[in-house]
């Protein structure tokens, strides 16, 4: 876990450290994106660009989710930043597509349009790959111990802690001796 005794500590653990990492970046992106719509929305007030607006505010939720889910370790908020950025990383595709097969012509300005659009488009299936080997990985240790991190899940008021000392099972057989047979039986 990141953080320990309320002092930040940090991870040793490598895709635990990209994740973060990737989480910060895109704090940043989706907070640079959400200015220039709010300043685009405020000289230009249309419904496009509500909706530009609103779309950069659902992808700072889902970032805070991802720092979240990275840091309690909840795996459900991960699939949910997974869905969401690979939902917008296949719209991008479609962009990139539709913006080629669209042009006219071929020349340097469109050249270097689609080259940051296909290199956005890379960052974005690398981001996605690497958070999904730690939700594969966070998922499994979930699994293996018997846990469930989800908010979704959560029964009873109990707090699970991961870190608890497990139960163990008692491996003493219940069979029928003679010595233990209750009479008339």
């Amino acid at each position: 876990m990141a953080f320990e005794t309320g002092e930040w500590t940090i991870p040793k653990d490598n895709l635990l450290r990209m994740c973060f990492l990737i989480s910060v970046f895109e704090l940043l992106r989706s907070l640079y994106f959400s200015f220039i719509s709010v300043s685009v929305m405020i000289s230009h007030t249309n419904s496009y660009t509500i909706i530009a607006f609103l779309s950069t505010v659902a992808w700072i939720l889902t970032v805070v989710g991802l720092f979240v889910g990275l840091l309690k370790d909840r795996p459900t908020l991960l699939v949910f930043w997974l869905l969401f950025s690979g939902f917008a990383t296949v719209t991008n595709v479609i962009f990139l597509i539709w913006n080629v097969s669209s042009s006219p012509v071929f020349d340097e300005i469109h050249f270097k349009h689609w080259t940051i659009l296909y290199l956005g488009i890379f960052y974005e299936c690398t981001c996605l790959y690497l958070v999904f080997r730690y939700f594969k990985r966070l998922y499994s240790y979930c699994l293996l111990e018997g846990g469930n991190y989800d908010f979704a899940s959560e029964g009873s008021n109990e707090d699970y802690n991961r870190d608890a000392a497990t139960k163990t099972i008692s491996t003493t057989s219940n069979t029928n001796t003679s010595e233990n047979i209750p009479e008339g039986y």
